[in-house]
């Protein structure tokens, strides 16, 4: 298996093999994340298509022999007024299920953290769902730390 960055020729793969998946699975744990009945997939792929361009994201897959996993890594500047610097903000985490318990996550959370390091980023960020038990232990041996709380309430 290797982790390497996504190519051009394999963004519908990565829409609909890993990104939607993946957006199912976590609208399963929280409902605030349902997707959209109608349009999704074009949109998502106009997203992602956008973003592949973009200098300051990047987007790894763990490929063996098909796509596995995936993590995107943004650079996020923070606001003048803050002495915190630069931040990486992975954006999405995913391995198949079936290929999860084999290290594939912290390999792909690795190389976002080597790729925002080399960006001359201070910090590396990302949200986790409260109730994503898997991720949060991952988190958690990959030394995250919690710093803040996001609470939403439906209106």
């Amino acid at each position: 298996m290797r982790i390497r960055r996504l190519r051009a020729d394999e963004l519908v793969t990565l829409v609909d093999d890993l990104w939607l998946p993946f957006a199912r699975e976590m609208a399963a744990v929280d409902d605030f994340d349902t997707l959209a009945e109608q349009g999704v997939r074009r949109e998502i792929h106009s997203y992602v298509t956008e973003r592949f361009s973009d200098d300051d994201v990047a987007t790894y897959v763990a490929d063996d022999a098909e796509l596995v996993g995936y993590v995107t890594v943004e650079k996020r500047s923070s606001p003048s007024v803050f002495a915190r610097g630069q931040r990486g903000y992975v954006d999405g985490l995913y391995v198949v299920p079936k290929r999860r318990r084999e290290r594939i996550a912290s390999y792909l959370l690795a190389r976002a953290e080597a790729w925002a390091r080399r960006r001359g980023c201070d910090h590396l960020s990302l949200d986790v769902h409260a109730e994503n038990e898997t991720a949060r232990s991952l988190y958690d041996d990959g030394e995250f730390e919690t710093k803040r709380h996001r609470m939403t309430k439906r209106l």
